[in-house]
């Protein structure tokens, strides 16, 4: 009758409960595969591909504070950037980490995926960004509602590849990206990622509608910051984990799954929360709503018990049974931005 009643782990111990939170990451991709055989509803939503781009922190720091670069008191200078395309398509910077690294997030085998970071003291020797195209389902995917993934995966895939198959991530100039032509030597920026970068032309990575849109913005965000179209500016992919490619739909006054009562979908993975901060918040605001259902019971009398408890994948059943809900070994949620210099986290 649609009622969720509880969860059944990876190790097989069952937990019974009419309120589950589901606060997954955004790339618990088999946690996604698994609510959508189980028949919760999920729509597919919009999220954004590209490149990380790394400049010197010095020149970043001389664009914005001018003769007072370097002054201890203003640290590293950080920046955010959008343009909306003649295509009508938008292209943005997203977690810009002043003195950080590009590091390595990928989750599957076989794939190669960036992400960006940055210490406390924010004094690595390269300032970095996403630098990303919103793509949306009804135009780039819309078959399915876990299309998303499935081009996630795609693009991954072709970045392992484009590296060398060993995990290090394809690269290029800045400037060679904007002629699209292949790269063949580093300039004076030196790459953060680990394990390292392969040579490339970054063109052929993404979609060709993506790589003109990013090609088209380049240009402008020169206008804003001097220096950010720097011939030796380094593009390395594939950023594509800037927020969950689907949305576990909820009902807006009870904030539980649209067709699962007692399930609450949360923060990132559930497509309601975009970054460390908004995850909290809708945190928050699902913990007063699981209360409010505790203290206001629609349904005072329990269900046999078992009932209404979903199987995971391997039990997986079209429509909602008598199994339970089983969280696999890979439900895992990709870190996001960290930077730790934020204050306040």
């Amino acid at each position: 009758n649609g009622q969720a009643t509880g969860v059944s782990l990876a190790s097989g111990e069952l937990l019974h409960s009419r309120h589950i939170v589901l606060a997954i990451g955004h790339s618990a991709r088999d946690t996604f595969q698994m609510l959508f055989d189980a028949g919760v509803y999920i729509e597919a939503k919009p999220f954004s591909i590209g490149f990380r781009i790394e400049h010197p922190q010095s020149v970043r720091d001389k664009a914005r504070f001018g003769p007072n670069a370097g002054n201890p008191i203003l640290g590293a200078a950080d920046y955010k950037l959008v343009h909306h395309g003649r295509d009508k398509r938008s292209v943005y910077s997203f977690c810009m980490c002043p003195g950080g690294t590009v590091v390595a997030a990928t989750s599957e085998p076989g794939r190669v995926v960036t992400n960006g970071m940055s210490q406390y003291s924010r004094n690595e020797r390269n300032a970095n960004a996403a630098l990303v195209v919103g793509i949306d389902p009804a135009r780039d995917y819309p078959d399915h509602p876990l299309a998303g993934i499935e081009l996630q995966r795609q693009l991954e895939t072709r970045a392992y590849e484009m590296g060398g198959g060993d995990y290090r991530a394809p690269a290029q100039l800045l400037g060679d990206f904007l002629r699209n032509v292949p790269s063949t030597a580093l300039g004076s920026v030196e790459p953060s990622y680990k394990p390292g970068v392969s040579l490339c032309n970054l063109n052929e990575l993404l979609p060709p509608f993506a790589a003109q849109a990013i090609r088209e913005a380049i240009p402008e965000f020169n206008k804003q910051i001097a220096g950010f179209g720097m011939h030796d500016a380094i593009l390395t992919g594939a950023e594509t984990r800037t927020s969950s490619p689907v949305s576990i739909k909820r009902q807006p006054d009870t904030l539980q799954s649209v067709n699962t009562r007692g399930l609450y979908p949360a923060g990132e993975g559930a497509g309601y929360a975009g970054g460390i901060l908004s995850a909290a918040v809708d945190g928050i605001t699902i913990a007063e709503a699981v209360a409010k259902s505790i203290l206001n019971p629609p349904h005072p009398n329990p269900l046999p018990e078992g009932e209404g408890v979903i199987h995971g994948p391997s039990e997986a059943k079209a429509r909602w049974l008598p199994n339970p809900l089983r969280l696999g070994r890979g439900a895992q949620g990709a870190a996001g931005c960290r930077d730790s210099g934020r204050r306040g986290l």
